[in-house]
């Protein structure tokens, strides 16, 4: 009984060490993170940067995984798996009041990007030209590179499903308290004939 405990007080103290591992990864998340605003309106080119959005508004699908979402009431494109990005925007229209927190890394617009961009802000600005800051009256001319640059920046967002927990850290936190705690329970159990 004496090995059972043993493995039971070591599970357990491998637990507490994944959630002070954890605490800490937190920690420095949020001391290196920044609003994705501050690199797109600079037009800097910084990848891997961590970043978040407030989203308030989705506006659309540009191609394949690439979304463009307003914040600030400033458009930035969002590389995400559609079936998210129809949850965040069921949750946006369920909630106009609300923002939801999208977070990942920064990356370089690729090129292949930048013509269905273009395409995607003059359609989007033909039907939306009042709509969330964009003042723009009977917009009718062709996006150009540099304009669609200047509406999303050098950089889009790469979701990254919950930046602040890691899922296998998250999954060895469970396993290791659960397990843990099970020996000793086990052990507590036969030592005084609970059960």
């Amino acid at each position: 009984m004496k090995k059972e405990l043993l493995v039971g007080i070591i599970l357990t103290i491998i637990c507490l060490g994944l959630v002070i591992y954890n605490e800490l990864n937190v920690h420095k998340i949020n001391k290196e993170i920044v609003n994705l605003n501050s690199i797109t309106n600079t037009g800097k080119k910084d990848e891997d940067v961590l970043v978040y959005l407030n989203t308030t508004f989705f506006a659309g699908k540009i191609m394949d995984d690439y979304y463009v979402f307003f914040g600030d009431e400033v458009q930035y494109i969002v590389k995400i798996d559609e079936s998210i990005a129809g949850k965040i925007n069921k949750y946006l229209l369920d909630n106009p009041e609300e923002s939801y927190l999208i977070t990942g890394k920064t990356k370089l617009i690729p090129d292949e990007l930048v013509e269905p961009g273009r395409e995607f802000v003059h359609k989007w600005l033909d039907e939306n030209h009042d709509h969330h800051g964009v003042q723009e009256e009977n917009h009718t001319h062709e996006i150009t590179e540099e304009e669609f640059y200047h509406y999303f920046g050098q950089v889009y967002l790469d979701y990254e499903n919950d930046i602040y927990h890691n899922s296998t850290i998250k999954l060895l936190i469970y396993l290791t308290g659960i397990v843990g705690a099970l020996f000793i329970v086990y052990v507590i159990t036969k030592k005084y004939h609970v059960l």
